[in-house]
């Protein structure tokens, strides 16, 4: 042990290049390299996990997109068929009276359900 350490003290350079160079060495191929995630950057990423958060962006991002394609094509259907109305084109008068119908149904239904929640709610506070 003596030994060494009189080796190590006479050749303290070459003793902390091969220090340092180990430590380097281990670093770099034992750590991954990293940085911060896309979703959460507190945490840290490598590069396979940054791709998986990666693909996942442009699938929520193309479904996005999808949708913003399926509105505009109900929009644009929309639009044409009342330009062609507006030009003289056929109406079938049954179906404008299966809408209006329909329409006049579903506030009927949501007045009835408004009015039998506040009968409930009369009924219980007079029976408290």
């Amino acid at each position: 042990m003596k030994k060494l350490w009189t080796f190590i003290r006479h050749q303290q350079g070459m003793c902390l290049g091969v220090v340092i160079a180990v430590a380097v060495l281990g670093w770099t191929y034992g750590c991954q390299s990293q940085v911060k995630s896309i979703t959460n950057p507190i945490i840290l990423v490598n590069r396979g996990e940054l791709q998986i958060e990666v693909n996942a962006f442009i699938a929520q991002a193309e479904l996005r997109f999808a949708e913003l394609d399926k509105q505009d094509q109900l929009k644009s259907t929309l639009f044409n068929t009342a330009i062609d109305f507006m030009q003289g084109g056929n109406v079938n008068p049954a179906a404008v009276a299966i809408v209006i119908g329909n329409i006049l149904g579903l506030g009927a239904v949501i007045d009835n359900v408004r009015k039998r929640t506040l009968i409930n709610t009369l009924k219980k506070n007079a029976d408290a």
